[in-house]
């Protein structure tokens, strides 16, 4: 598609629309209540895991024997940093910080992803990024910052393992990005999942926790908040946050990304929340941000 923005492809359209869907999972994931970390993220990993097995019979698609062992090897590293580890420590520090705080630090994504891709991919920072990443992070900033009274109470452990948890995550990304430029997507994906599902599951036994990470699997109340936060957050929202990450520069898409948090904003103010005007500011940054970043 060309607008006044430039050119526009899939996988910034991808980026896009996985950030509307993360938003969407994010005001899910926020009613499942009081449960253990690791076994909300092993539930999700599982249950979006079985769906995409179940995509891969339907499609037809099969595994790719002929895939060089680096890409194999990269996308198994990609899956532990990102599924088992970044994951879990998001979560946990999900439950003791909150979303508002878990936001601000999810701030430190793309100029981690833009900084990694350069040294170790060698993707280029052109004008677009460079112009656009600062007034993005800038609005998000404005956007989650809840003020000093609020900072100076923090549970700083909490916000040490979102931050651990969000920096996992962009590196898990730049480790996967060669070998998704060469693989099949939807094949690329399952694998992932199944290897960062199976992670959880092999540490567990060995450290003696295996039933605990399977308690919401027993069926309960909580169930009607996670199931649909597993197929939107994790099930599609993988194949787009992936597909994004595939179809353009990792450092483009991970900006693009980071429009979940304008997209929570304007969803919460949809379901009748009061915004302050603080907060539709940094939004307006951001959004400006990421037109920036389309242009360029």
């Amino acid at each position: 598609m060309i607008n006044s923005f430039g050119h526009v492809g899939i996988g910034e359209a991808m980026a896009l629309s996985c950030a509307a869907c993360w938003a969407v999972a994010v005001m899910l994931f926020r009613r499942v209540g009081a449960i253990d970390a690791k076994a909300l993220n092993l539930f999700k990993n599982i249950i979006a895991s079985v769906l995409l097995l179940a995509t891969m019979a339907l499609l037809g698609h099969g595994w790719d024997t002929h895939r060089a062992t680096e890409d194999w090897l990269r996308l198994a590293a990609s899956a532990v940093l990102g599924l088992s580890i970044a994951d879990t420590l998001f979560l946990a520090g999900l439950q003791r910080v909150g979303p508002s705080v878990a936001a601000v630090t999810d701030c430190i994504y793309s100029p981690i992803v833009m900084l990694l891709s350069a040294l170790l991919i060698g993707e280029q920072l052109r004008g677009g990024l460079l112009l656009g990443a600062p007034l993005v992070v800038a609005g998000l900033a404005v956007v989650a910052w809840q003020g000093r009274e609020t900072i100076e109470h923090l549970d700083m452990g909490g916000v040490a393992l979102c931050l651990g948890g969000v920096a996992t995550t962009a590196l898990a990304v730049v480790v996967a990005k060669p070998a998704l430029n060469r693989s099949d997507l939807l094949e690329a994906t399952t694998f992932r999942l199944l290897v960062g599902a199976v992670a959880i599951v092999v540490w567990d036994g060995l450290t003696g926790k295996i039933w605990r990470s399977f308690s919401l699997f027993r069926p309960q109340p909580a169930w009607r908040a996670a199931v649909p936060a597993t197929l939107i957050g994790t099930y599609l929202s993988m194949l787009l946050w992936l597909g994004g990450i595939k179809y353009t520069m990792a450092s483009r898409a991970a900006l693009l990304n980071q429009m979940g948090t304008v997209f929570t904003l304007l969803l919460s103010a949809w379901l009748g929340d009061k915004i302050p005007r603080r907060r539709w500011l940094g939004a307006g940054l951001a959004m400006a941000g990421a037109m920036v970043v389309l242009a360029g």
